[in-house]
Formats: structure tokens, sequence, C-alpha cells
């Protein structure tokens, strides 16, 4: 029984990683959720959603704050890590609960639901790279370019 006990524990512990407090920073994303204070990390896990079950992904902090002022939910603007943003792509790869991800370009109405490979080719960082040195190696390409330059390319093929 204990070795039971054990495992919910350590399974317990290892789900409330995912959930970021105020301190974490958007890797590069920063996103709405359901604000707990019953919570150490004053979140409960559930994400402020758009229509169609649809988790969106802010591209700077501000964006993120003037997006939950407007929805007027109970809700608390939280970075998403590198290691969050992996479990969120999994999540939308098994089609679990029909959740989808968003981009919100600039404003929710510049918004675009992306595919799991998207994000996982353009966002996620290899476990040595950080963001805070965001010129990567783009799969596919011999030229290096910064995160930035990649994100003004990308939004110039849905504007």
């Amino acid at each position: 029984m204990k070795n039971r006990d054990e495992w919910i524990e350590k399974t317990i512990e290892s789900l409330f990683e995912l959930l970021p407090d105020e301190s974490v920073m958007g890797e590069p994303f920063w996103t709405i959720m359901e604000k707990d204070s019953g919570y150490e990390q004053g979140v409960n896990g559930n994400y402020i959603r758009m229509e169609g079950n649809v988790i969106p992904l802010f591209l700077s902090k501000k964006m993120a704050i003037e997006a939950s002022k407007r929805l007027r939910k109970e809700g608390v603007v939280r970075g998403v890590s590198q290691s969050h943003l992996k479990h969120l792509i999994a999540l939308s790869e098994e089609n679990v609960g029909d959740m989808k991800l968003c981009l919100i370009l600039l404003e929710e109405t510049k918004a675009m639901v992306v595919e799991p490979e998207l994000l996982t080719d353009y966002f996620l960082l290899d476990q040595h790279e950080s963001f805070q040195n965001s010129a990567y190696q783009i799969k596919g390409r011999t030229s290096k370019r910064t995160l930035k330059e990649e994100y003004w390319a990308l939004n110039q093929k849905f504007i």
C-alpha cells in the first residue's frame, strides 16, 4: 500500500510542476489560467479557453494581461515554459478533450489555431537551448534566424 501512495504522491507532484506560478517566464508564450488561491501556484490547472475548447497562446505577457481584462473572467496570466509547452503539445496531439492550441498574433481577432507539429518545429527548443539565446537552427534550413525574425516571417503568411 505504501508504494501505491508514494506513486500517487509523486504523480501529483509532477503534475503540479506543470502549474506555473507568477515567476515563470514565457518561453515563448503566455496563457491565461483559472485563478485558485487554494493552490500554492495560485492556479488550479484549468485554462481560460476560447470558443471551441481552444487554449490561447499569447506572444507577450502584456497581450495576455490585456486579453484577460477583456474576458472579465477569474484568470491570471502565466508564462508557458518549455516543459509546459511540451505537455500542451502532447495533449493536443493526443486530441485530449478535443483541445486545440491557438497563437494570438496581435489580438484575439488575429489568431490562428495551429497544429502541434508547427509548435514543435518552430517553438520547442532542444533541452540544451534557451530562448535567452534565441538564434537557433530552423529544421530544414541552413541559415539561422532569431525567434523574432521567425515570428515575423510566419506572421506575414497570415496577414
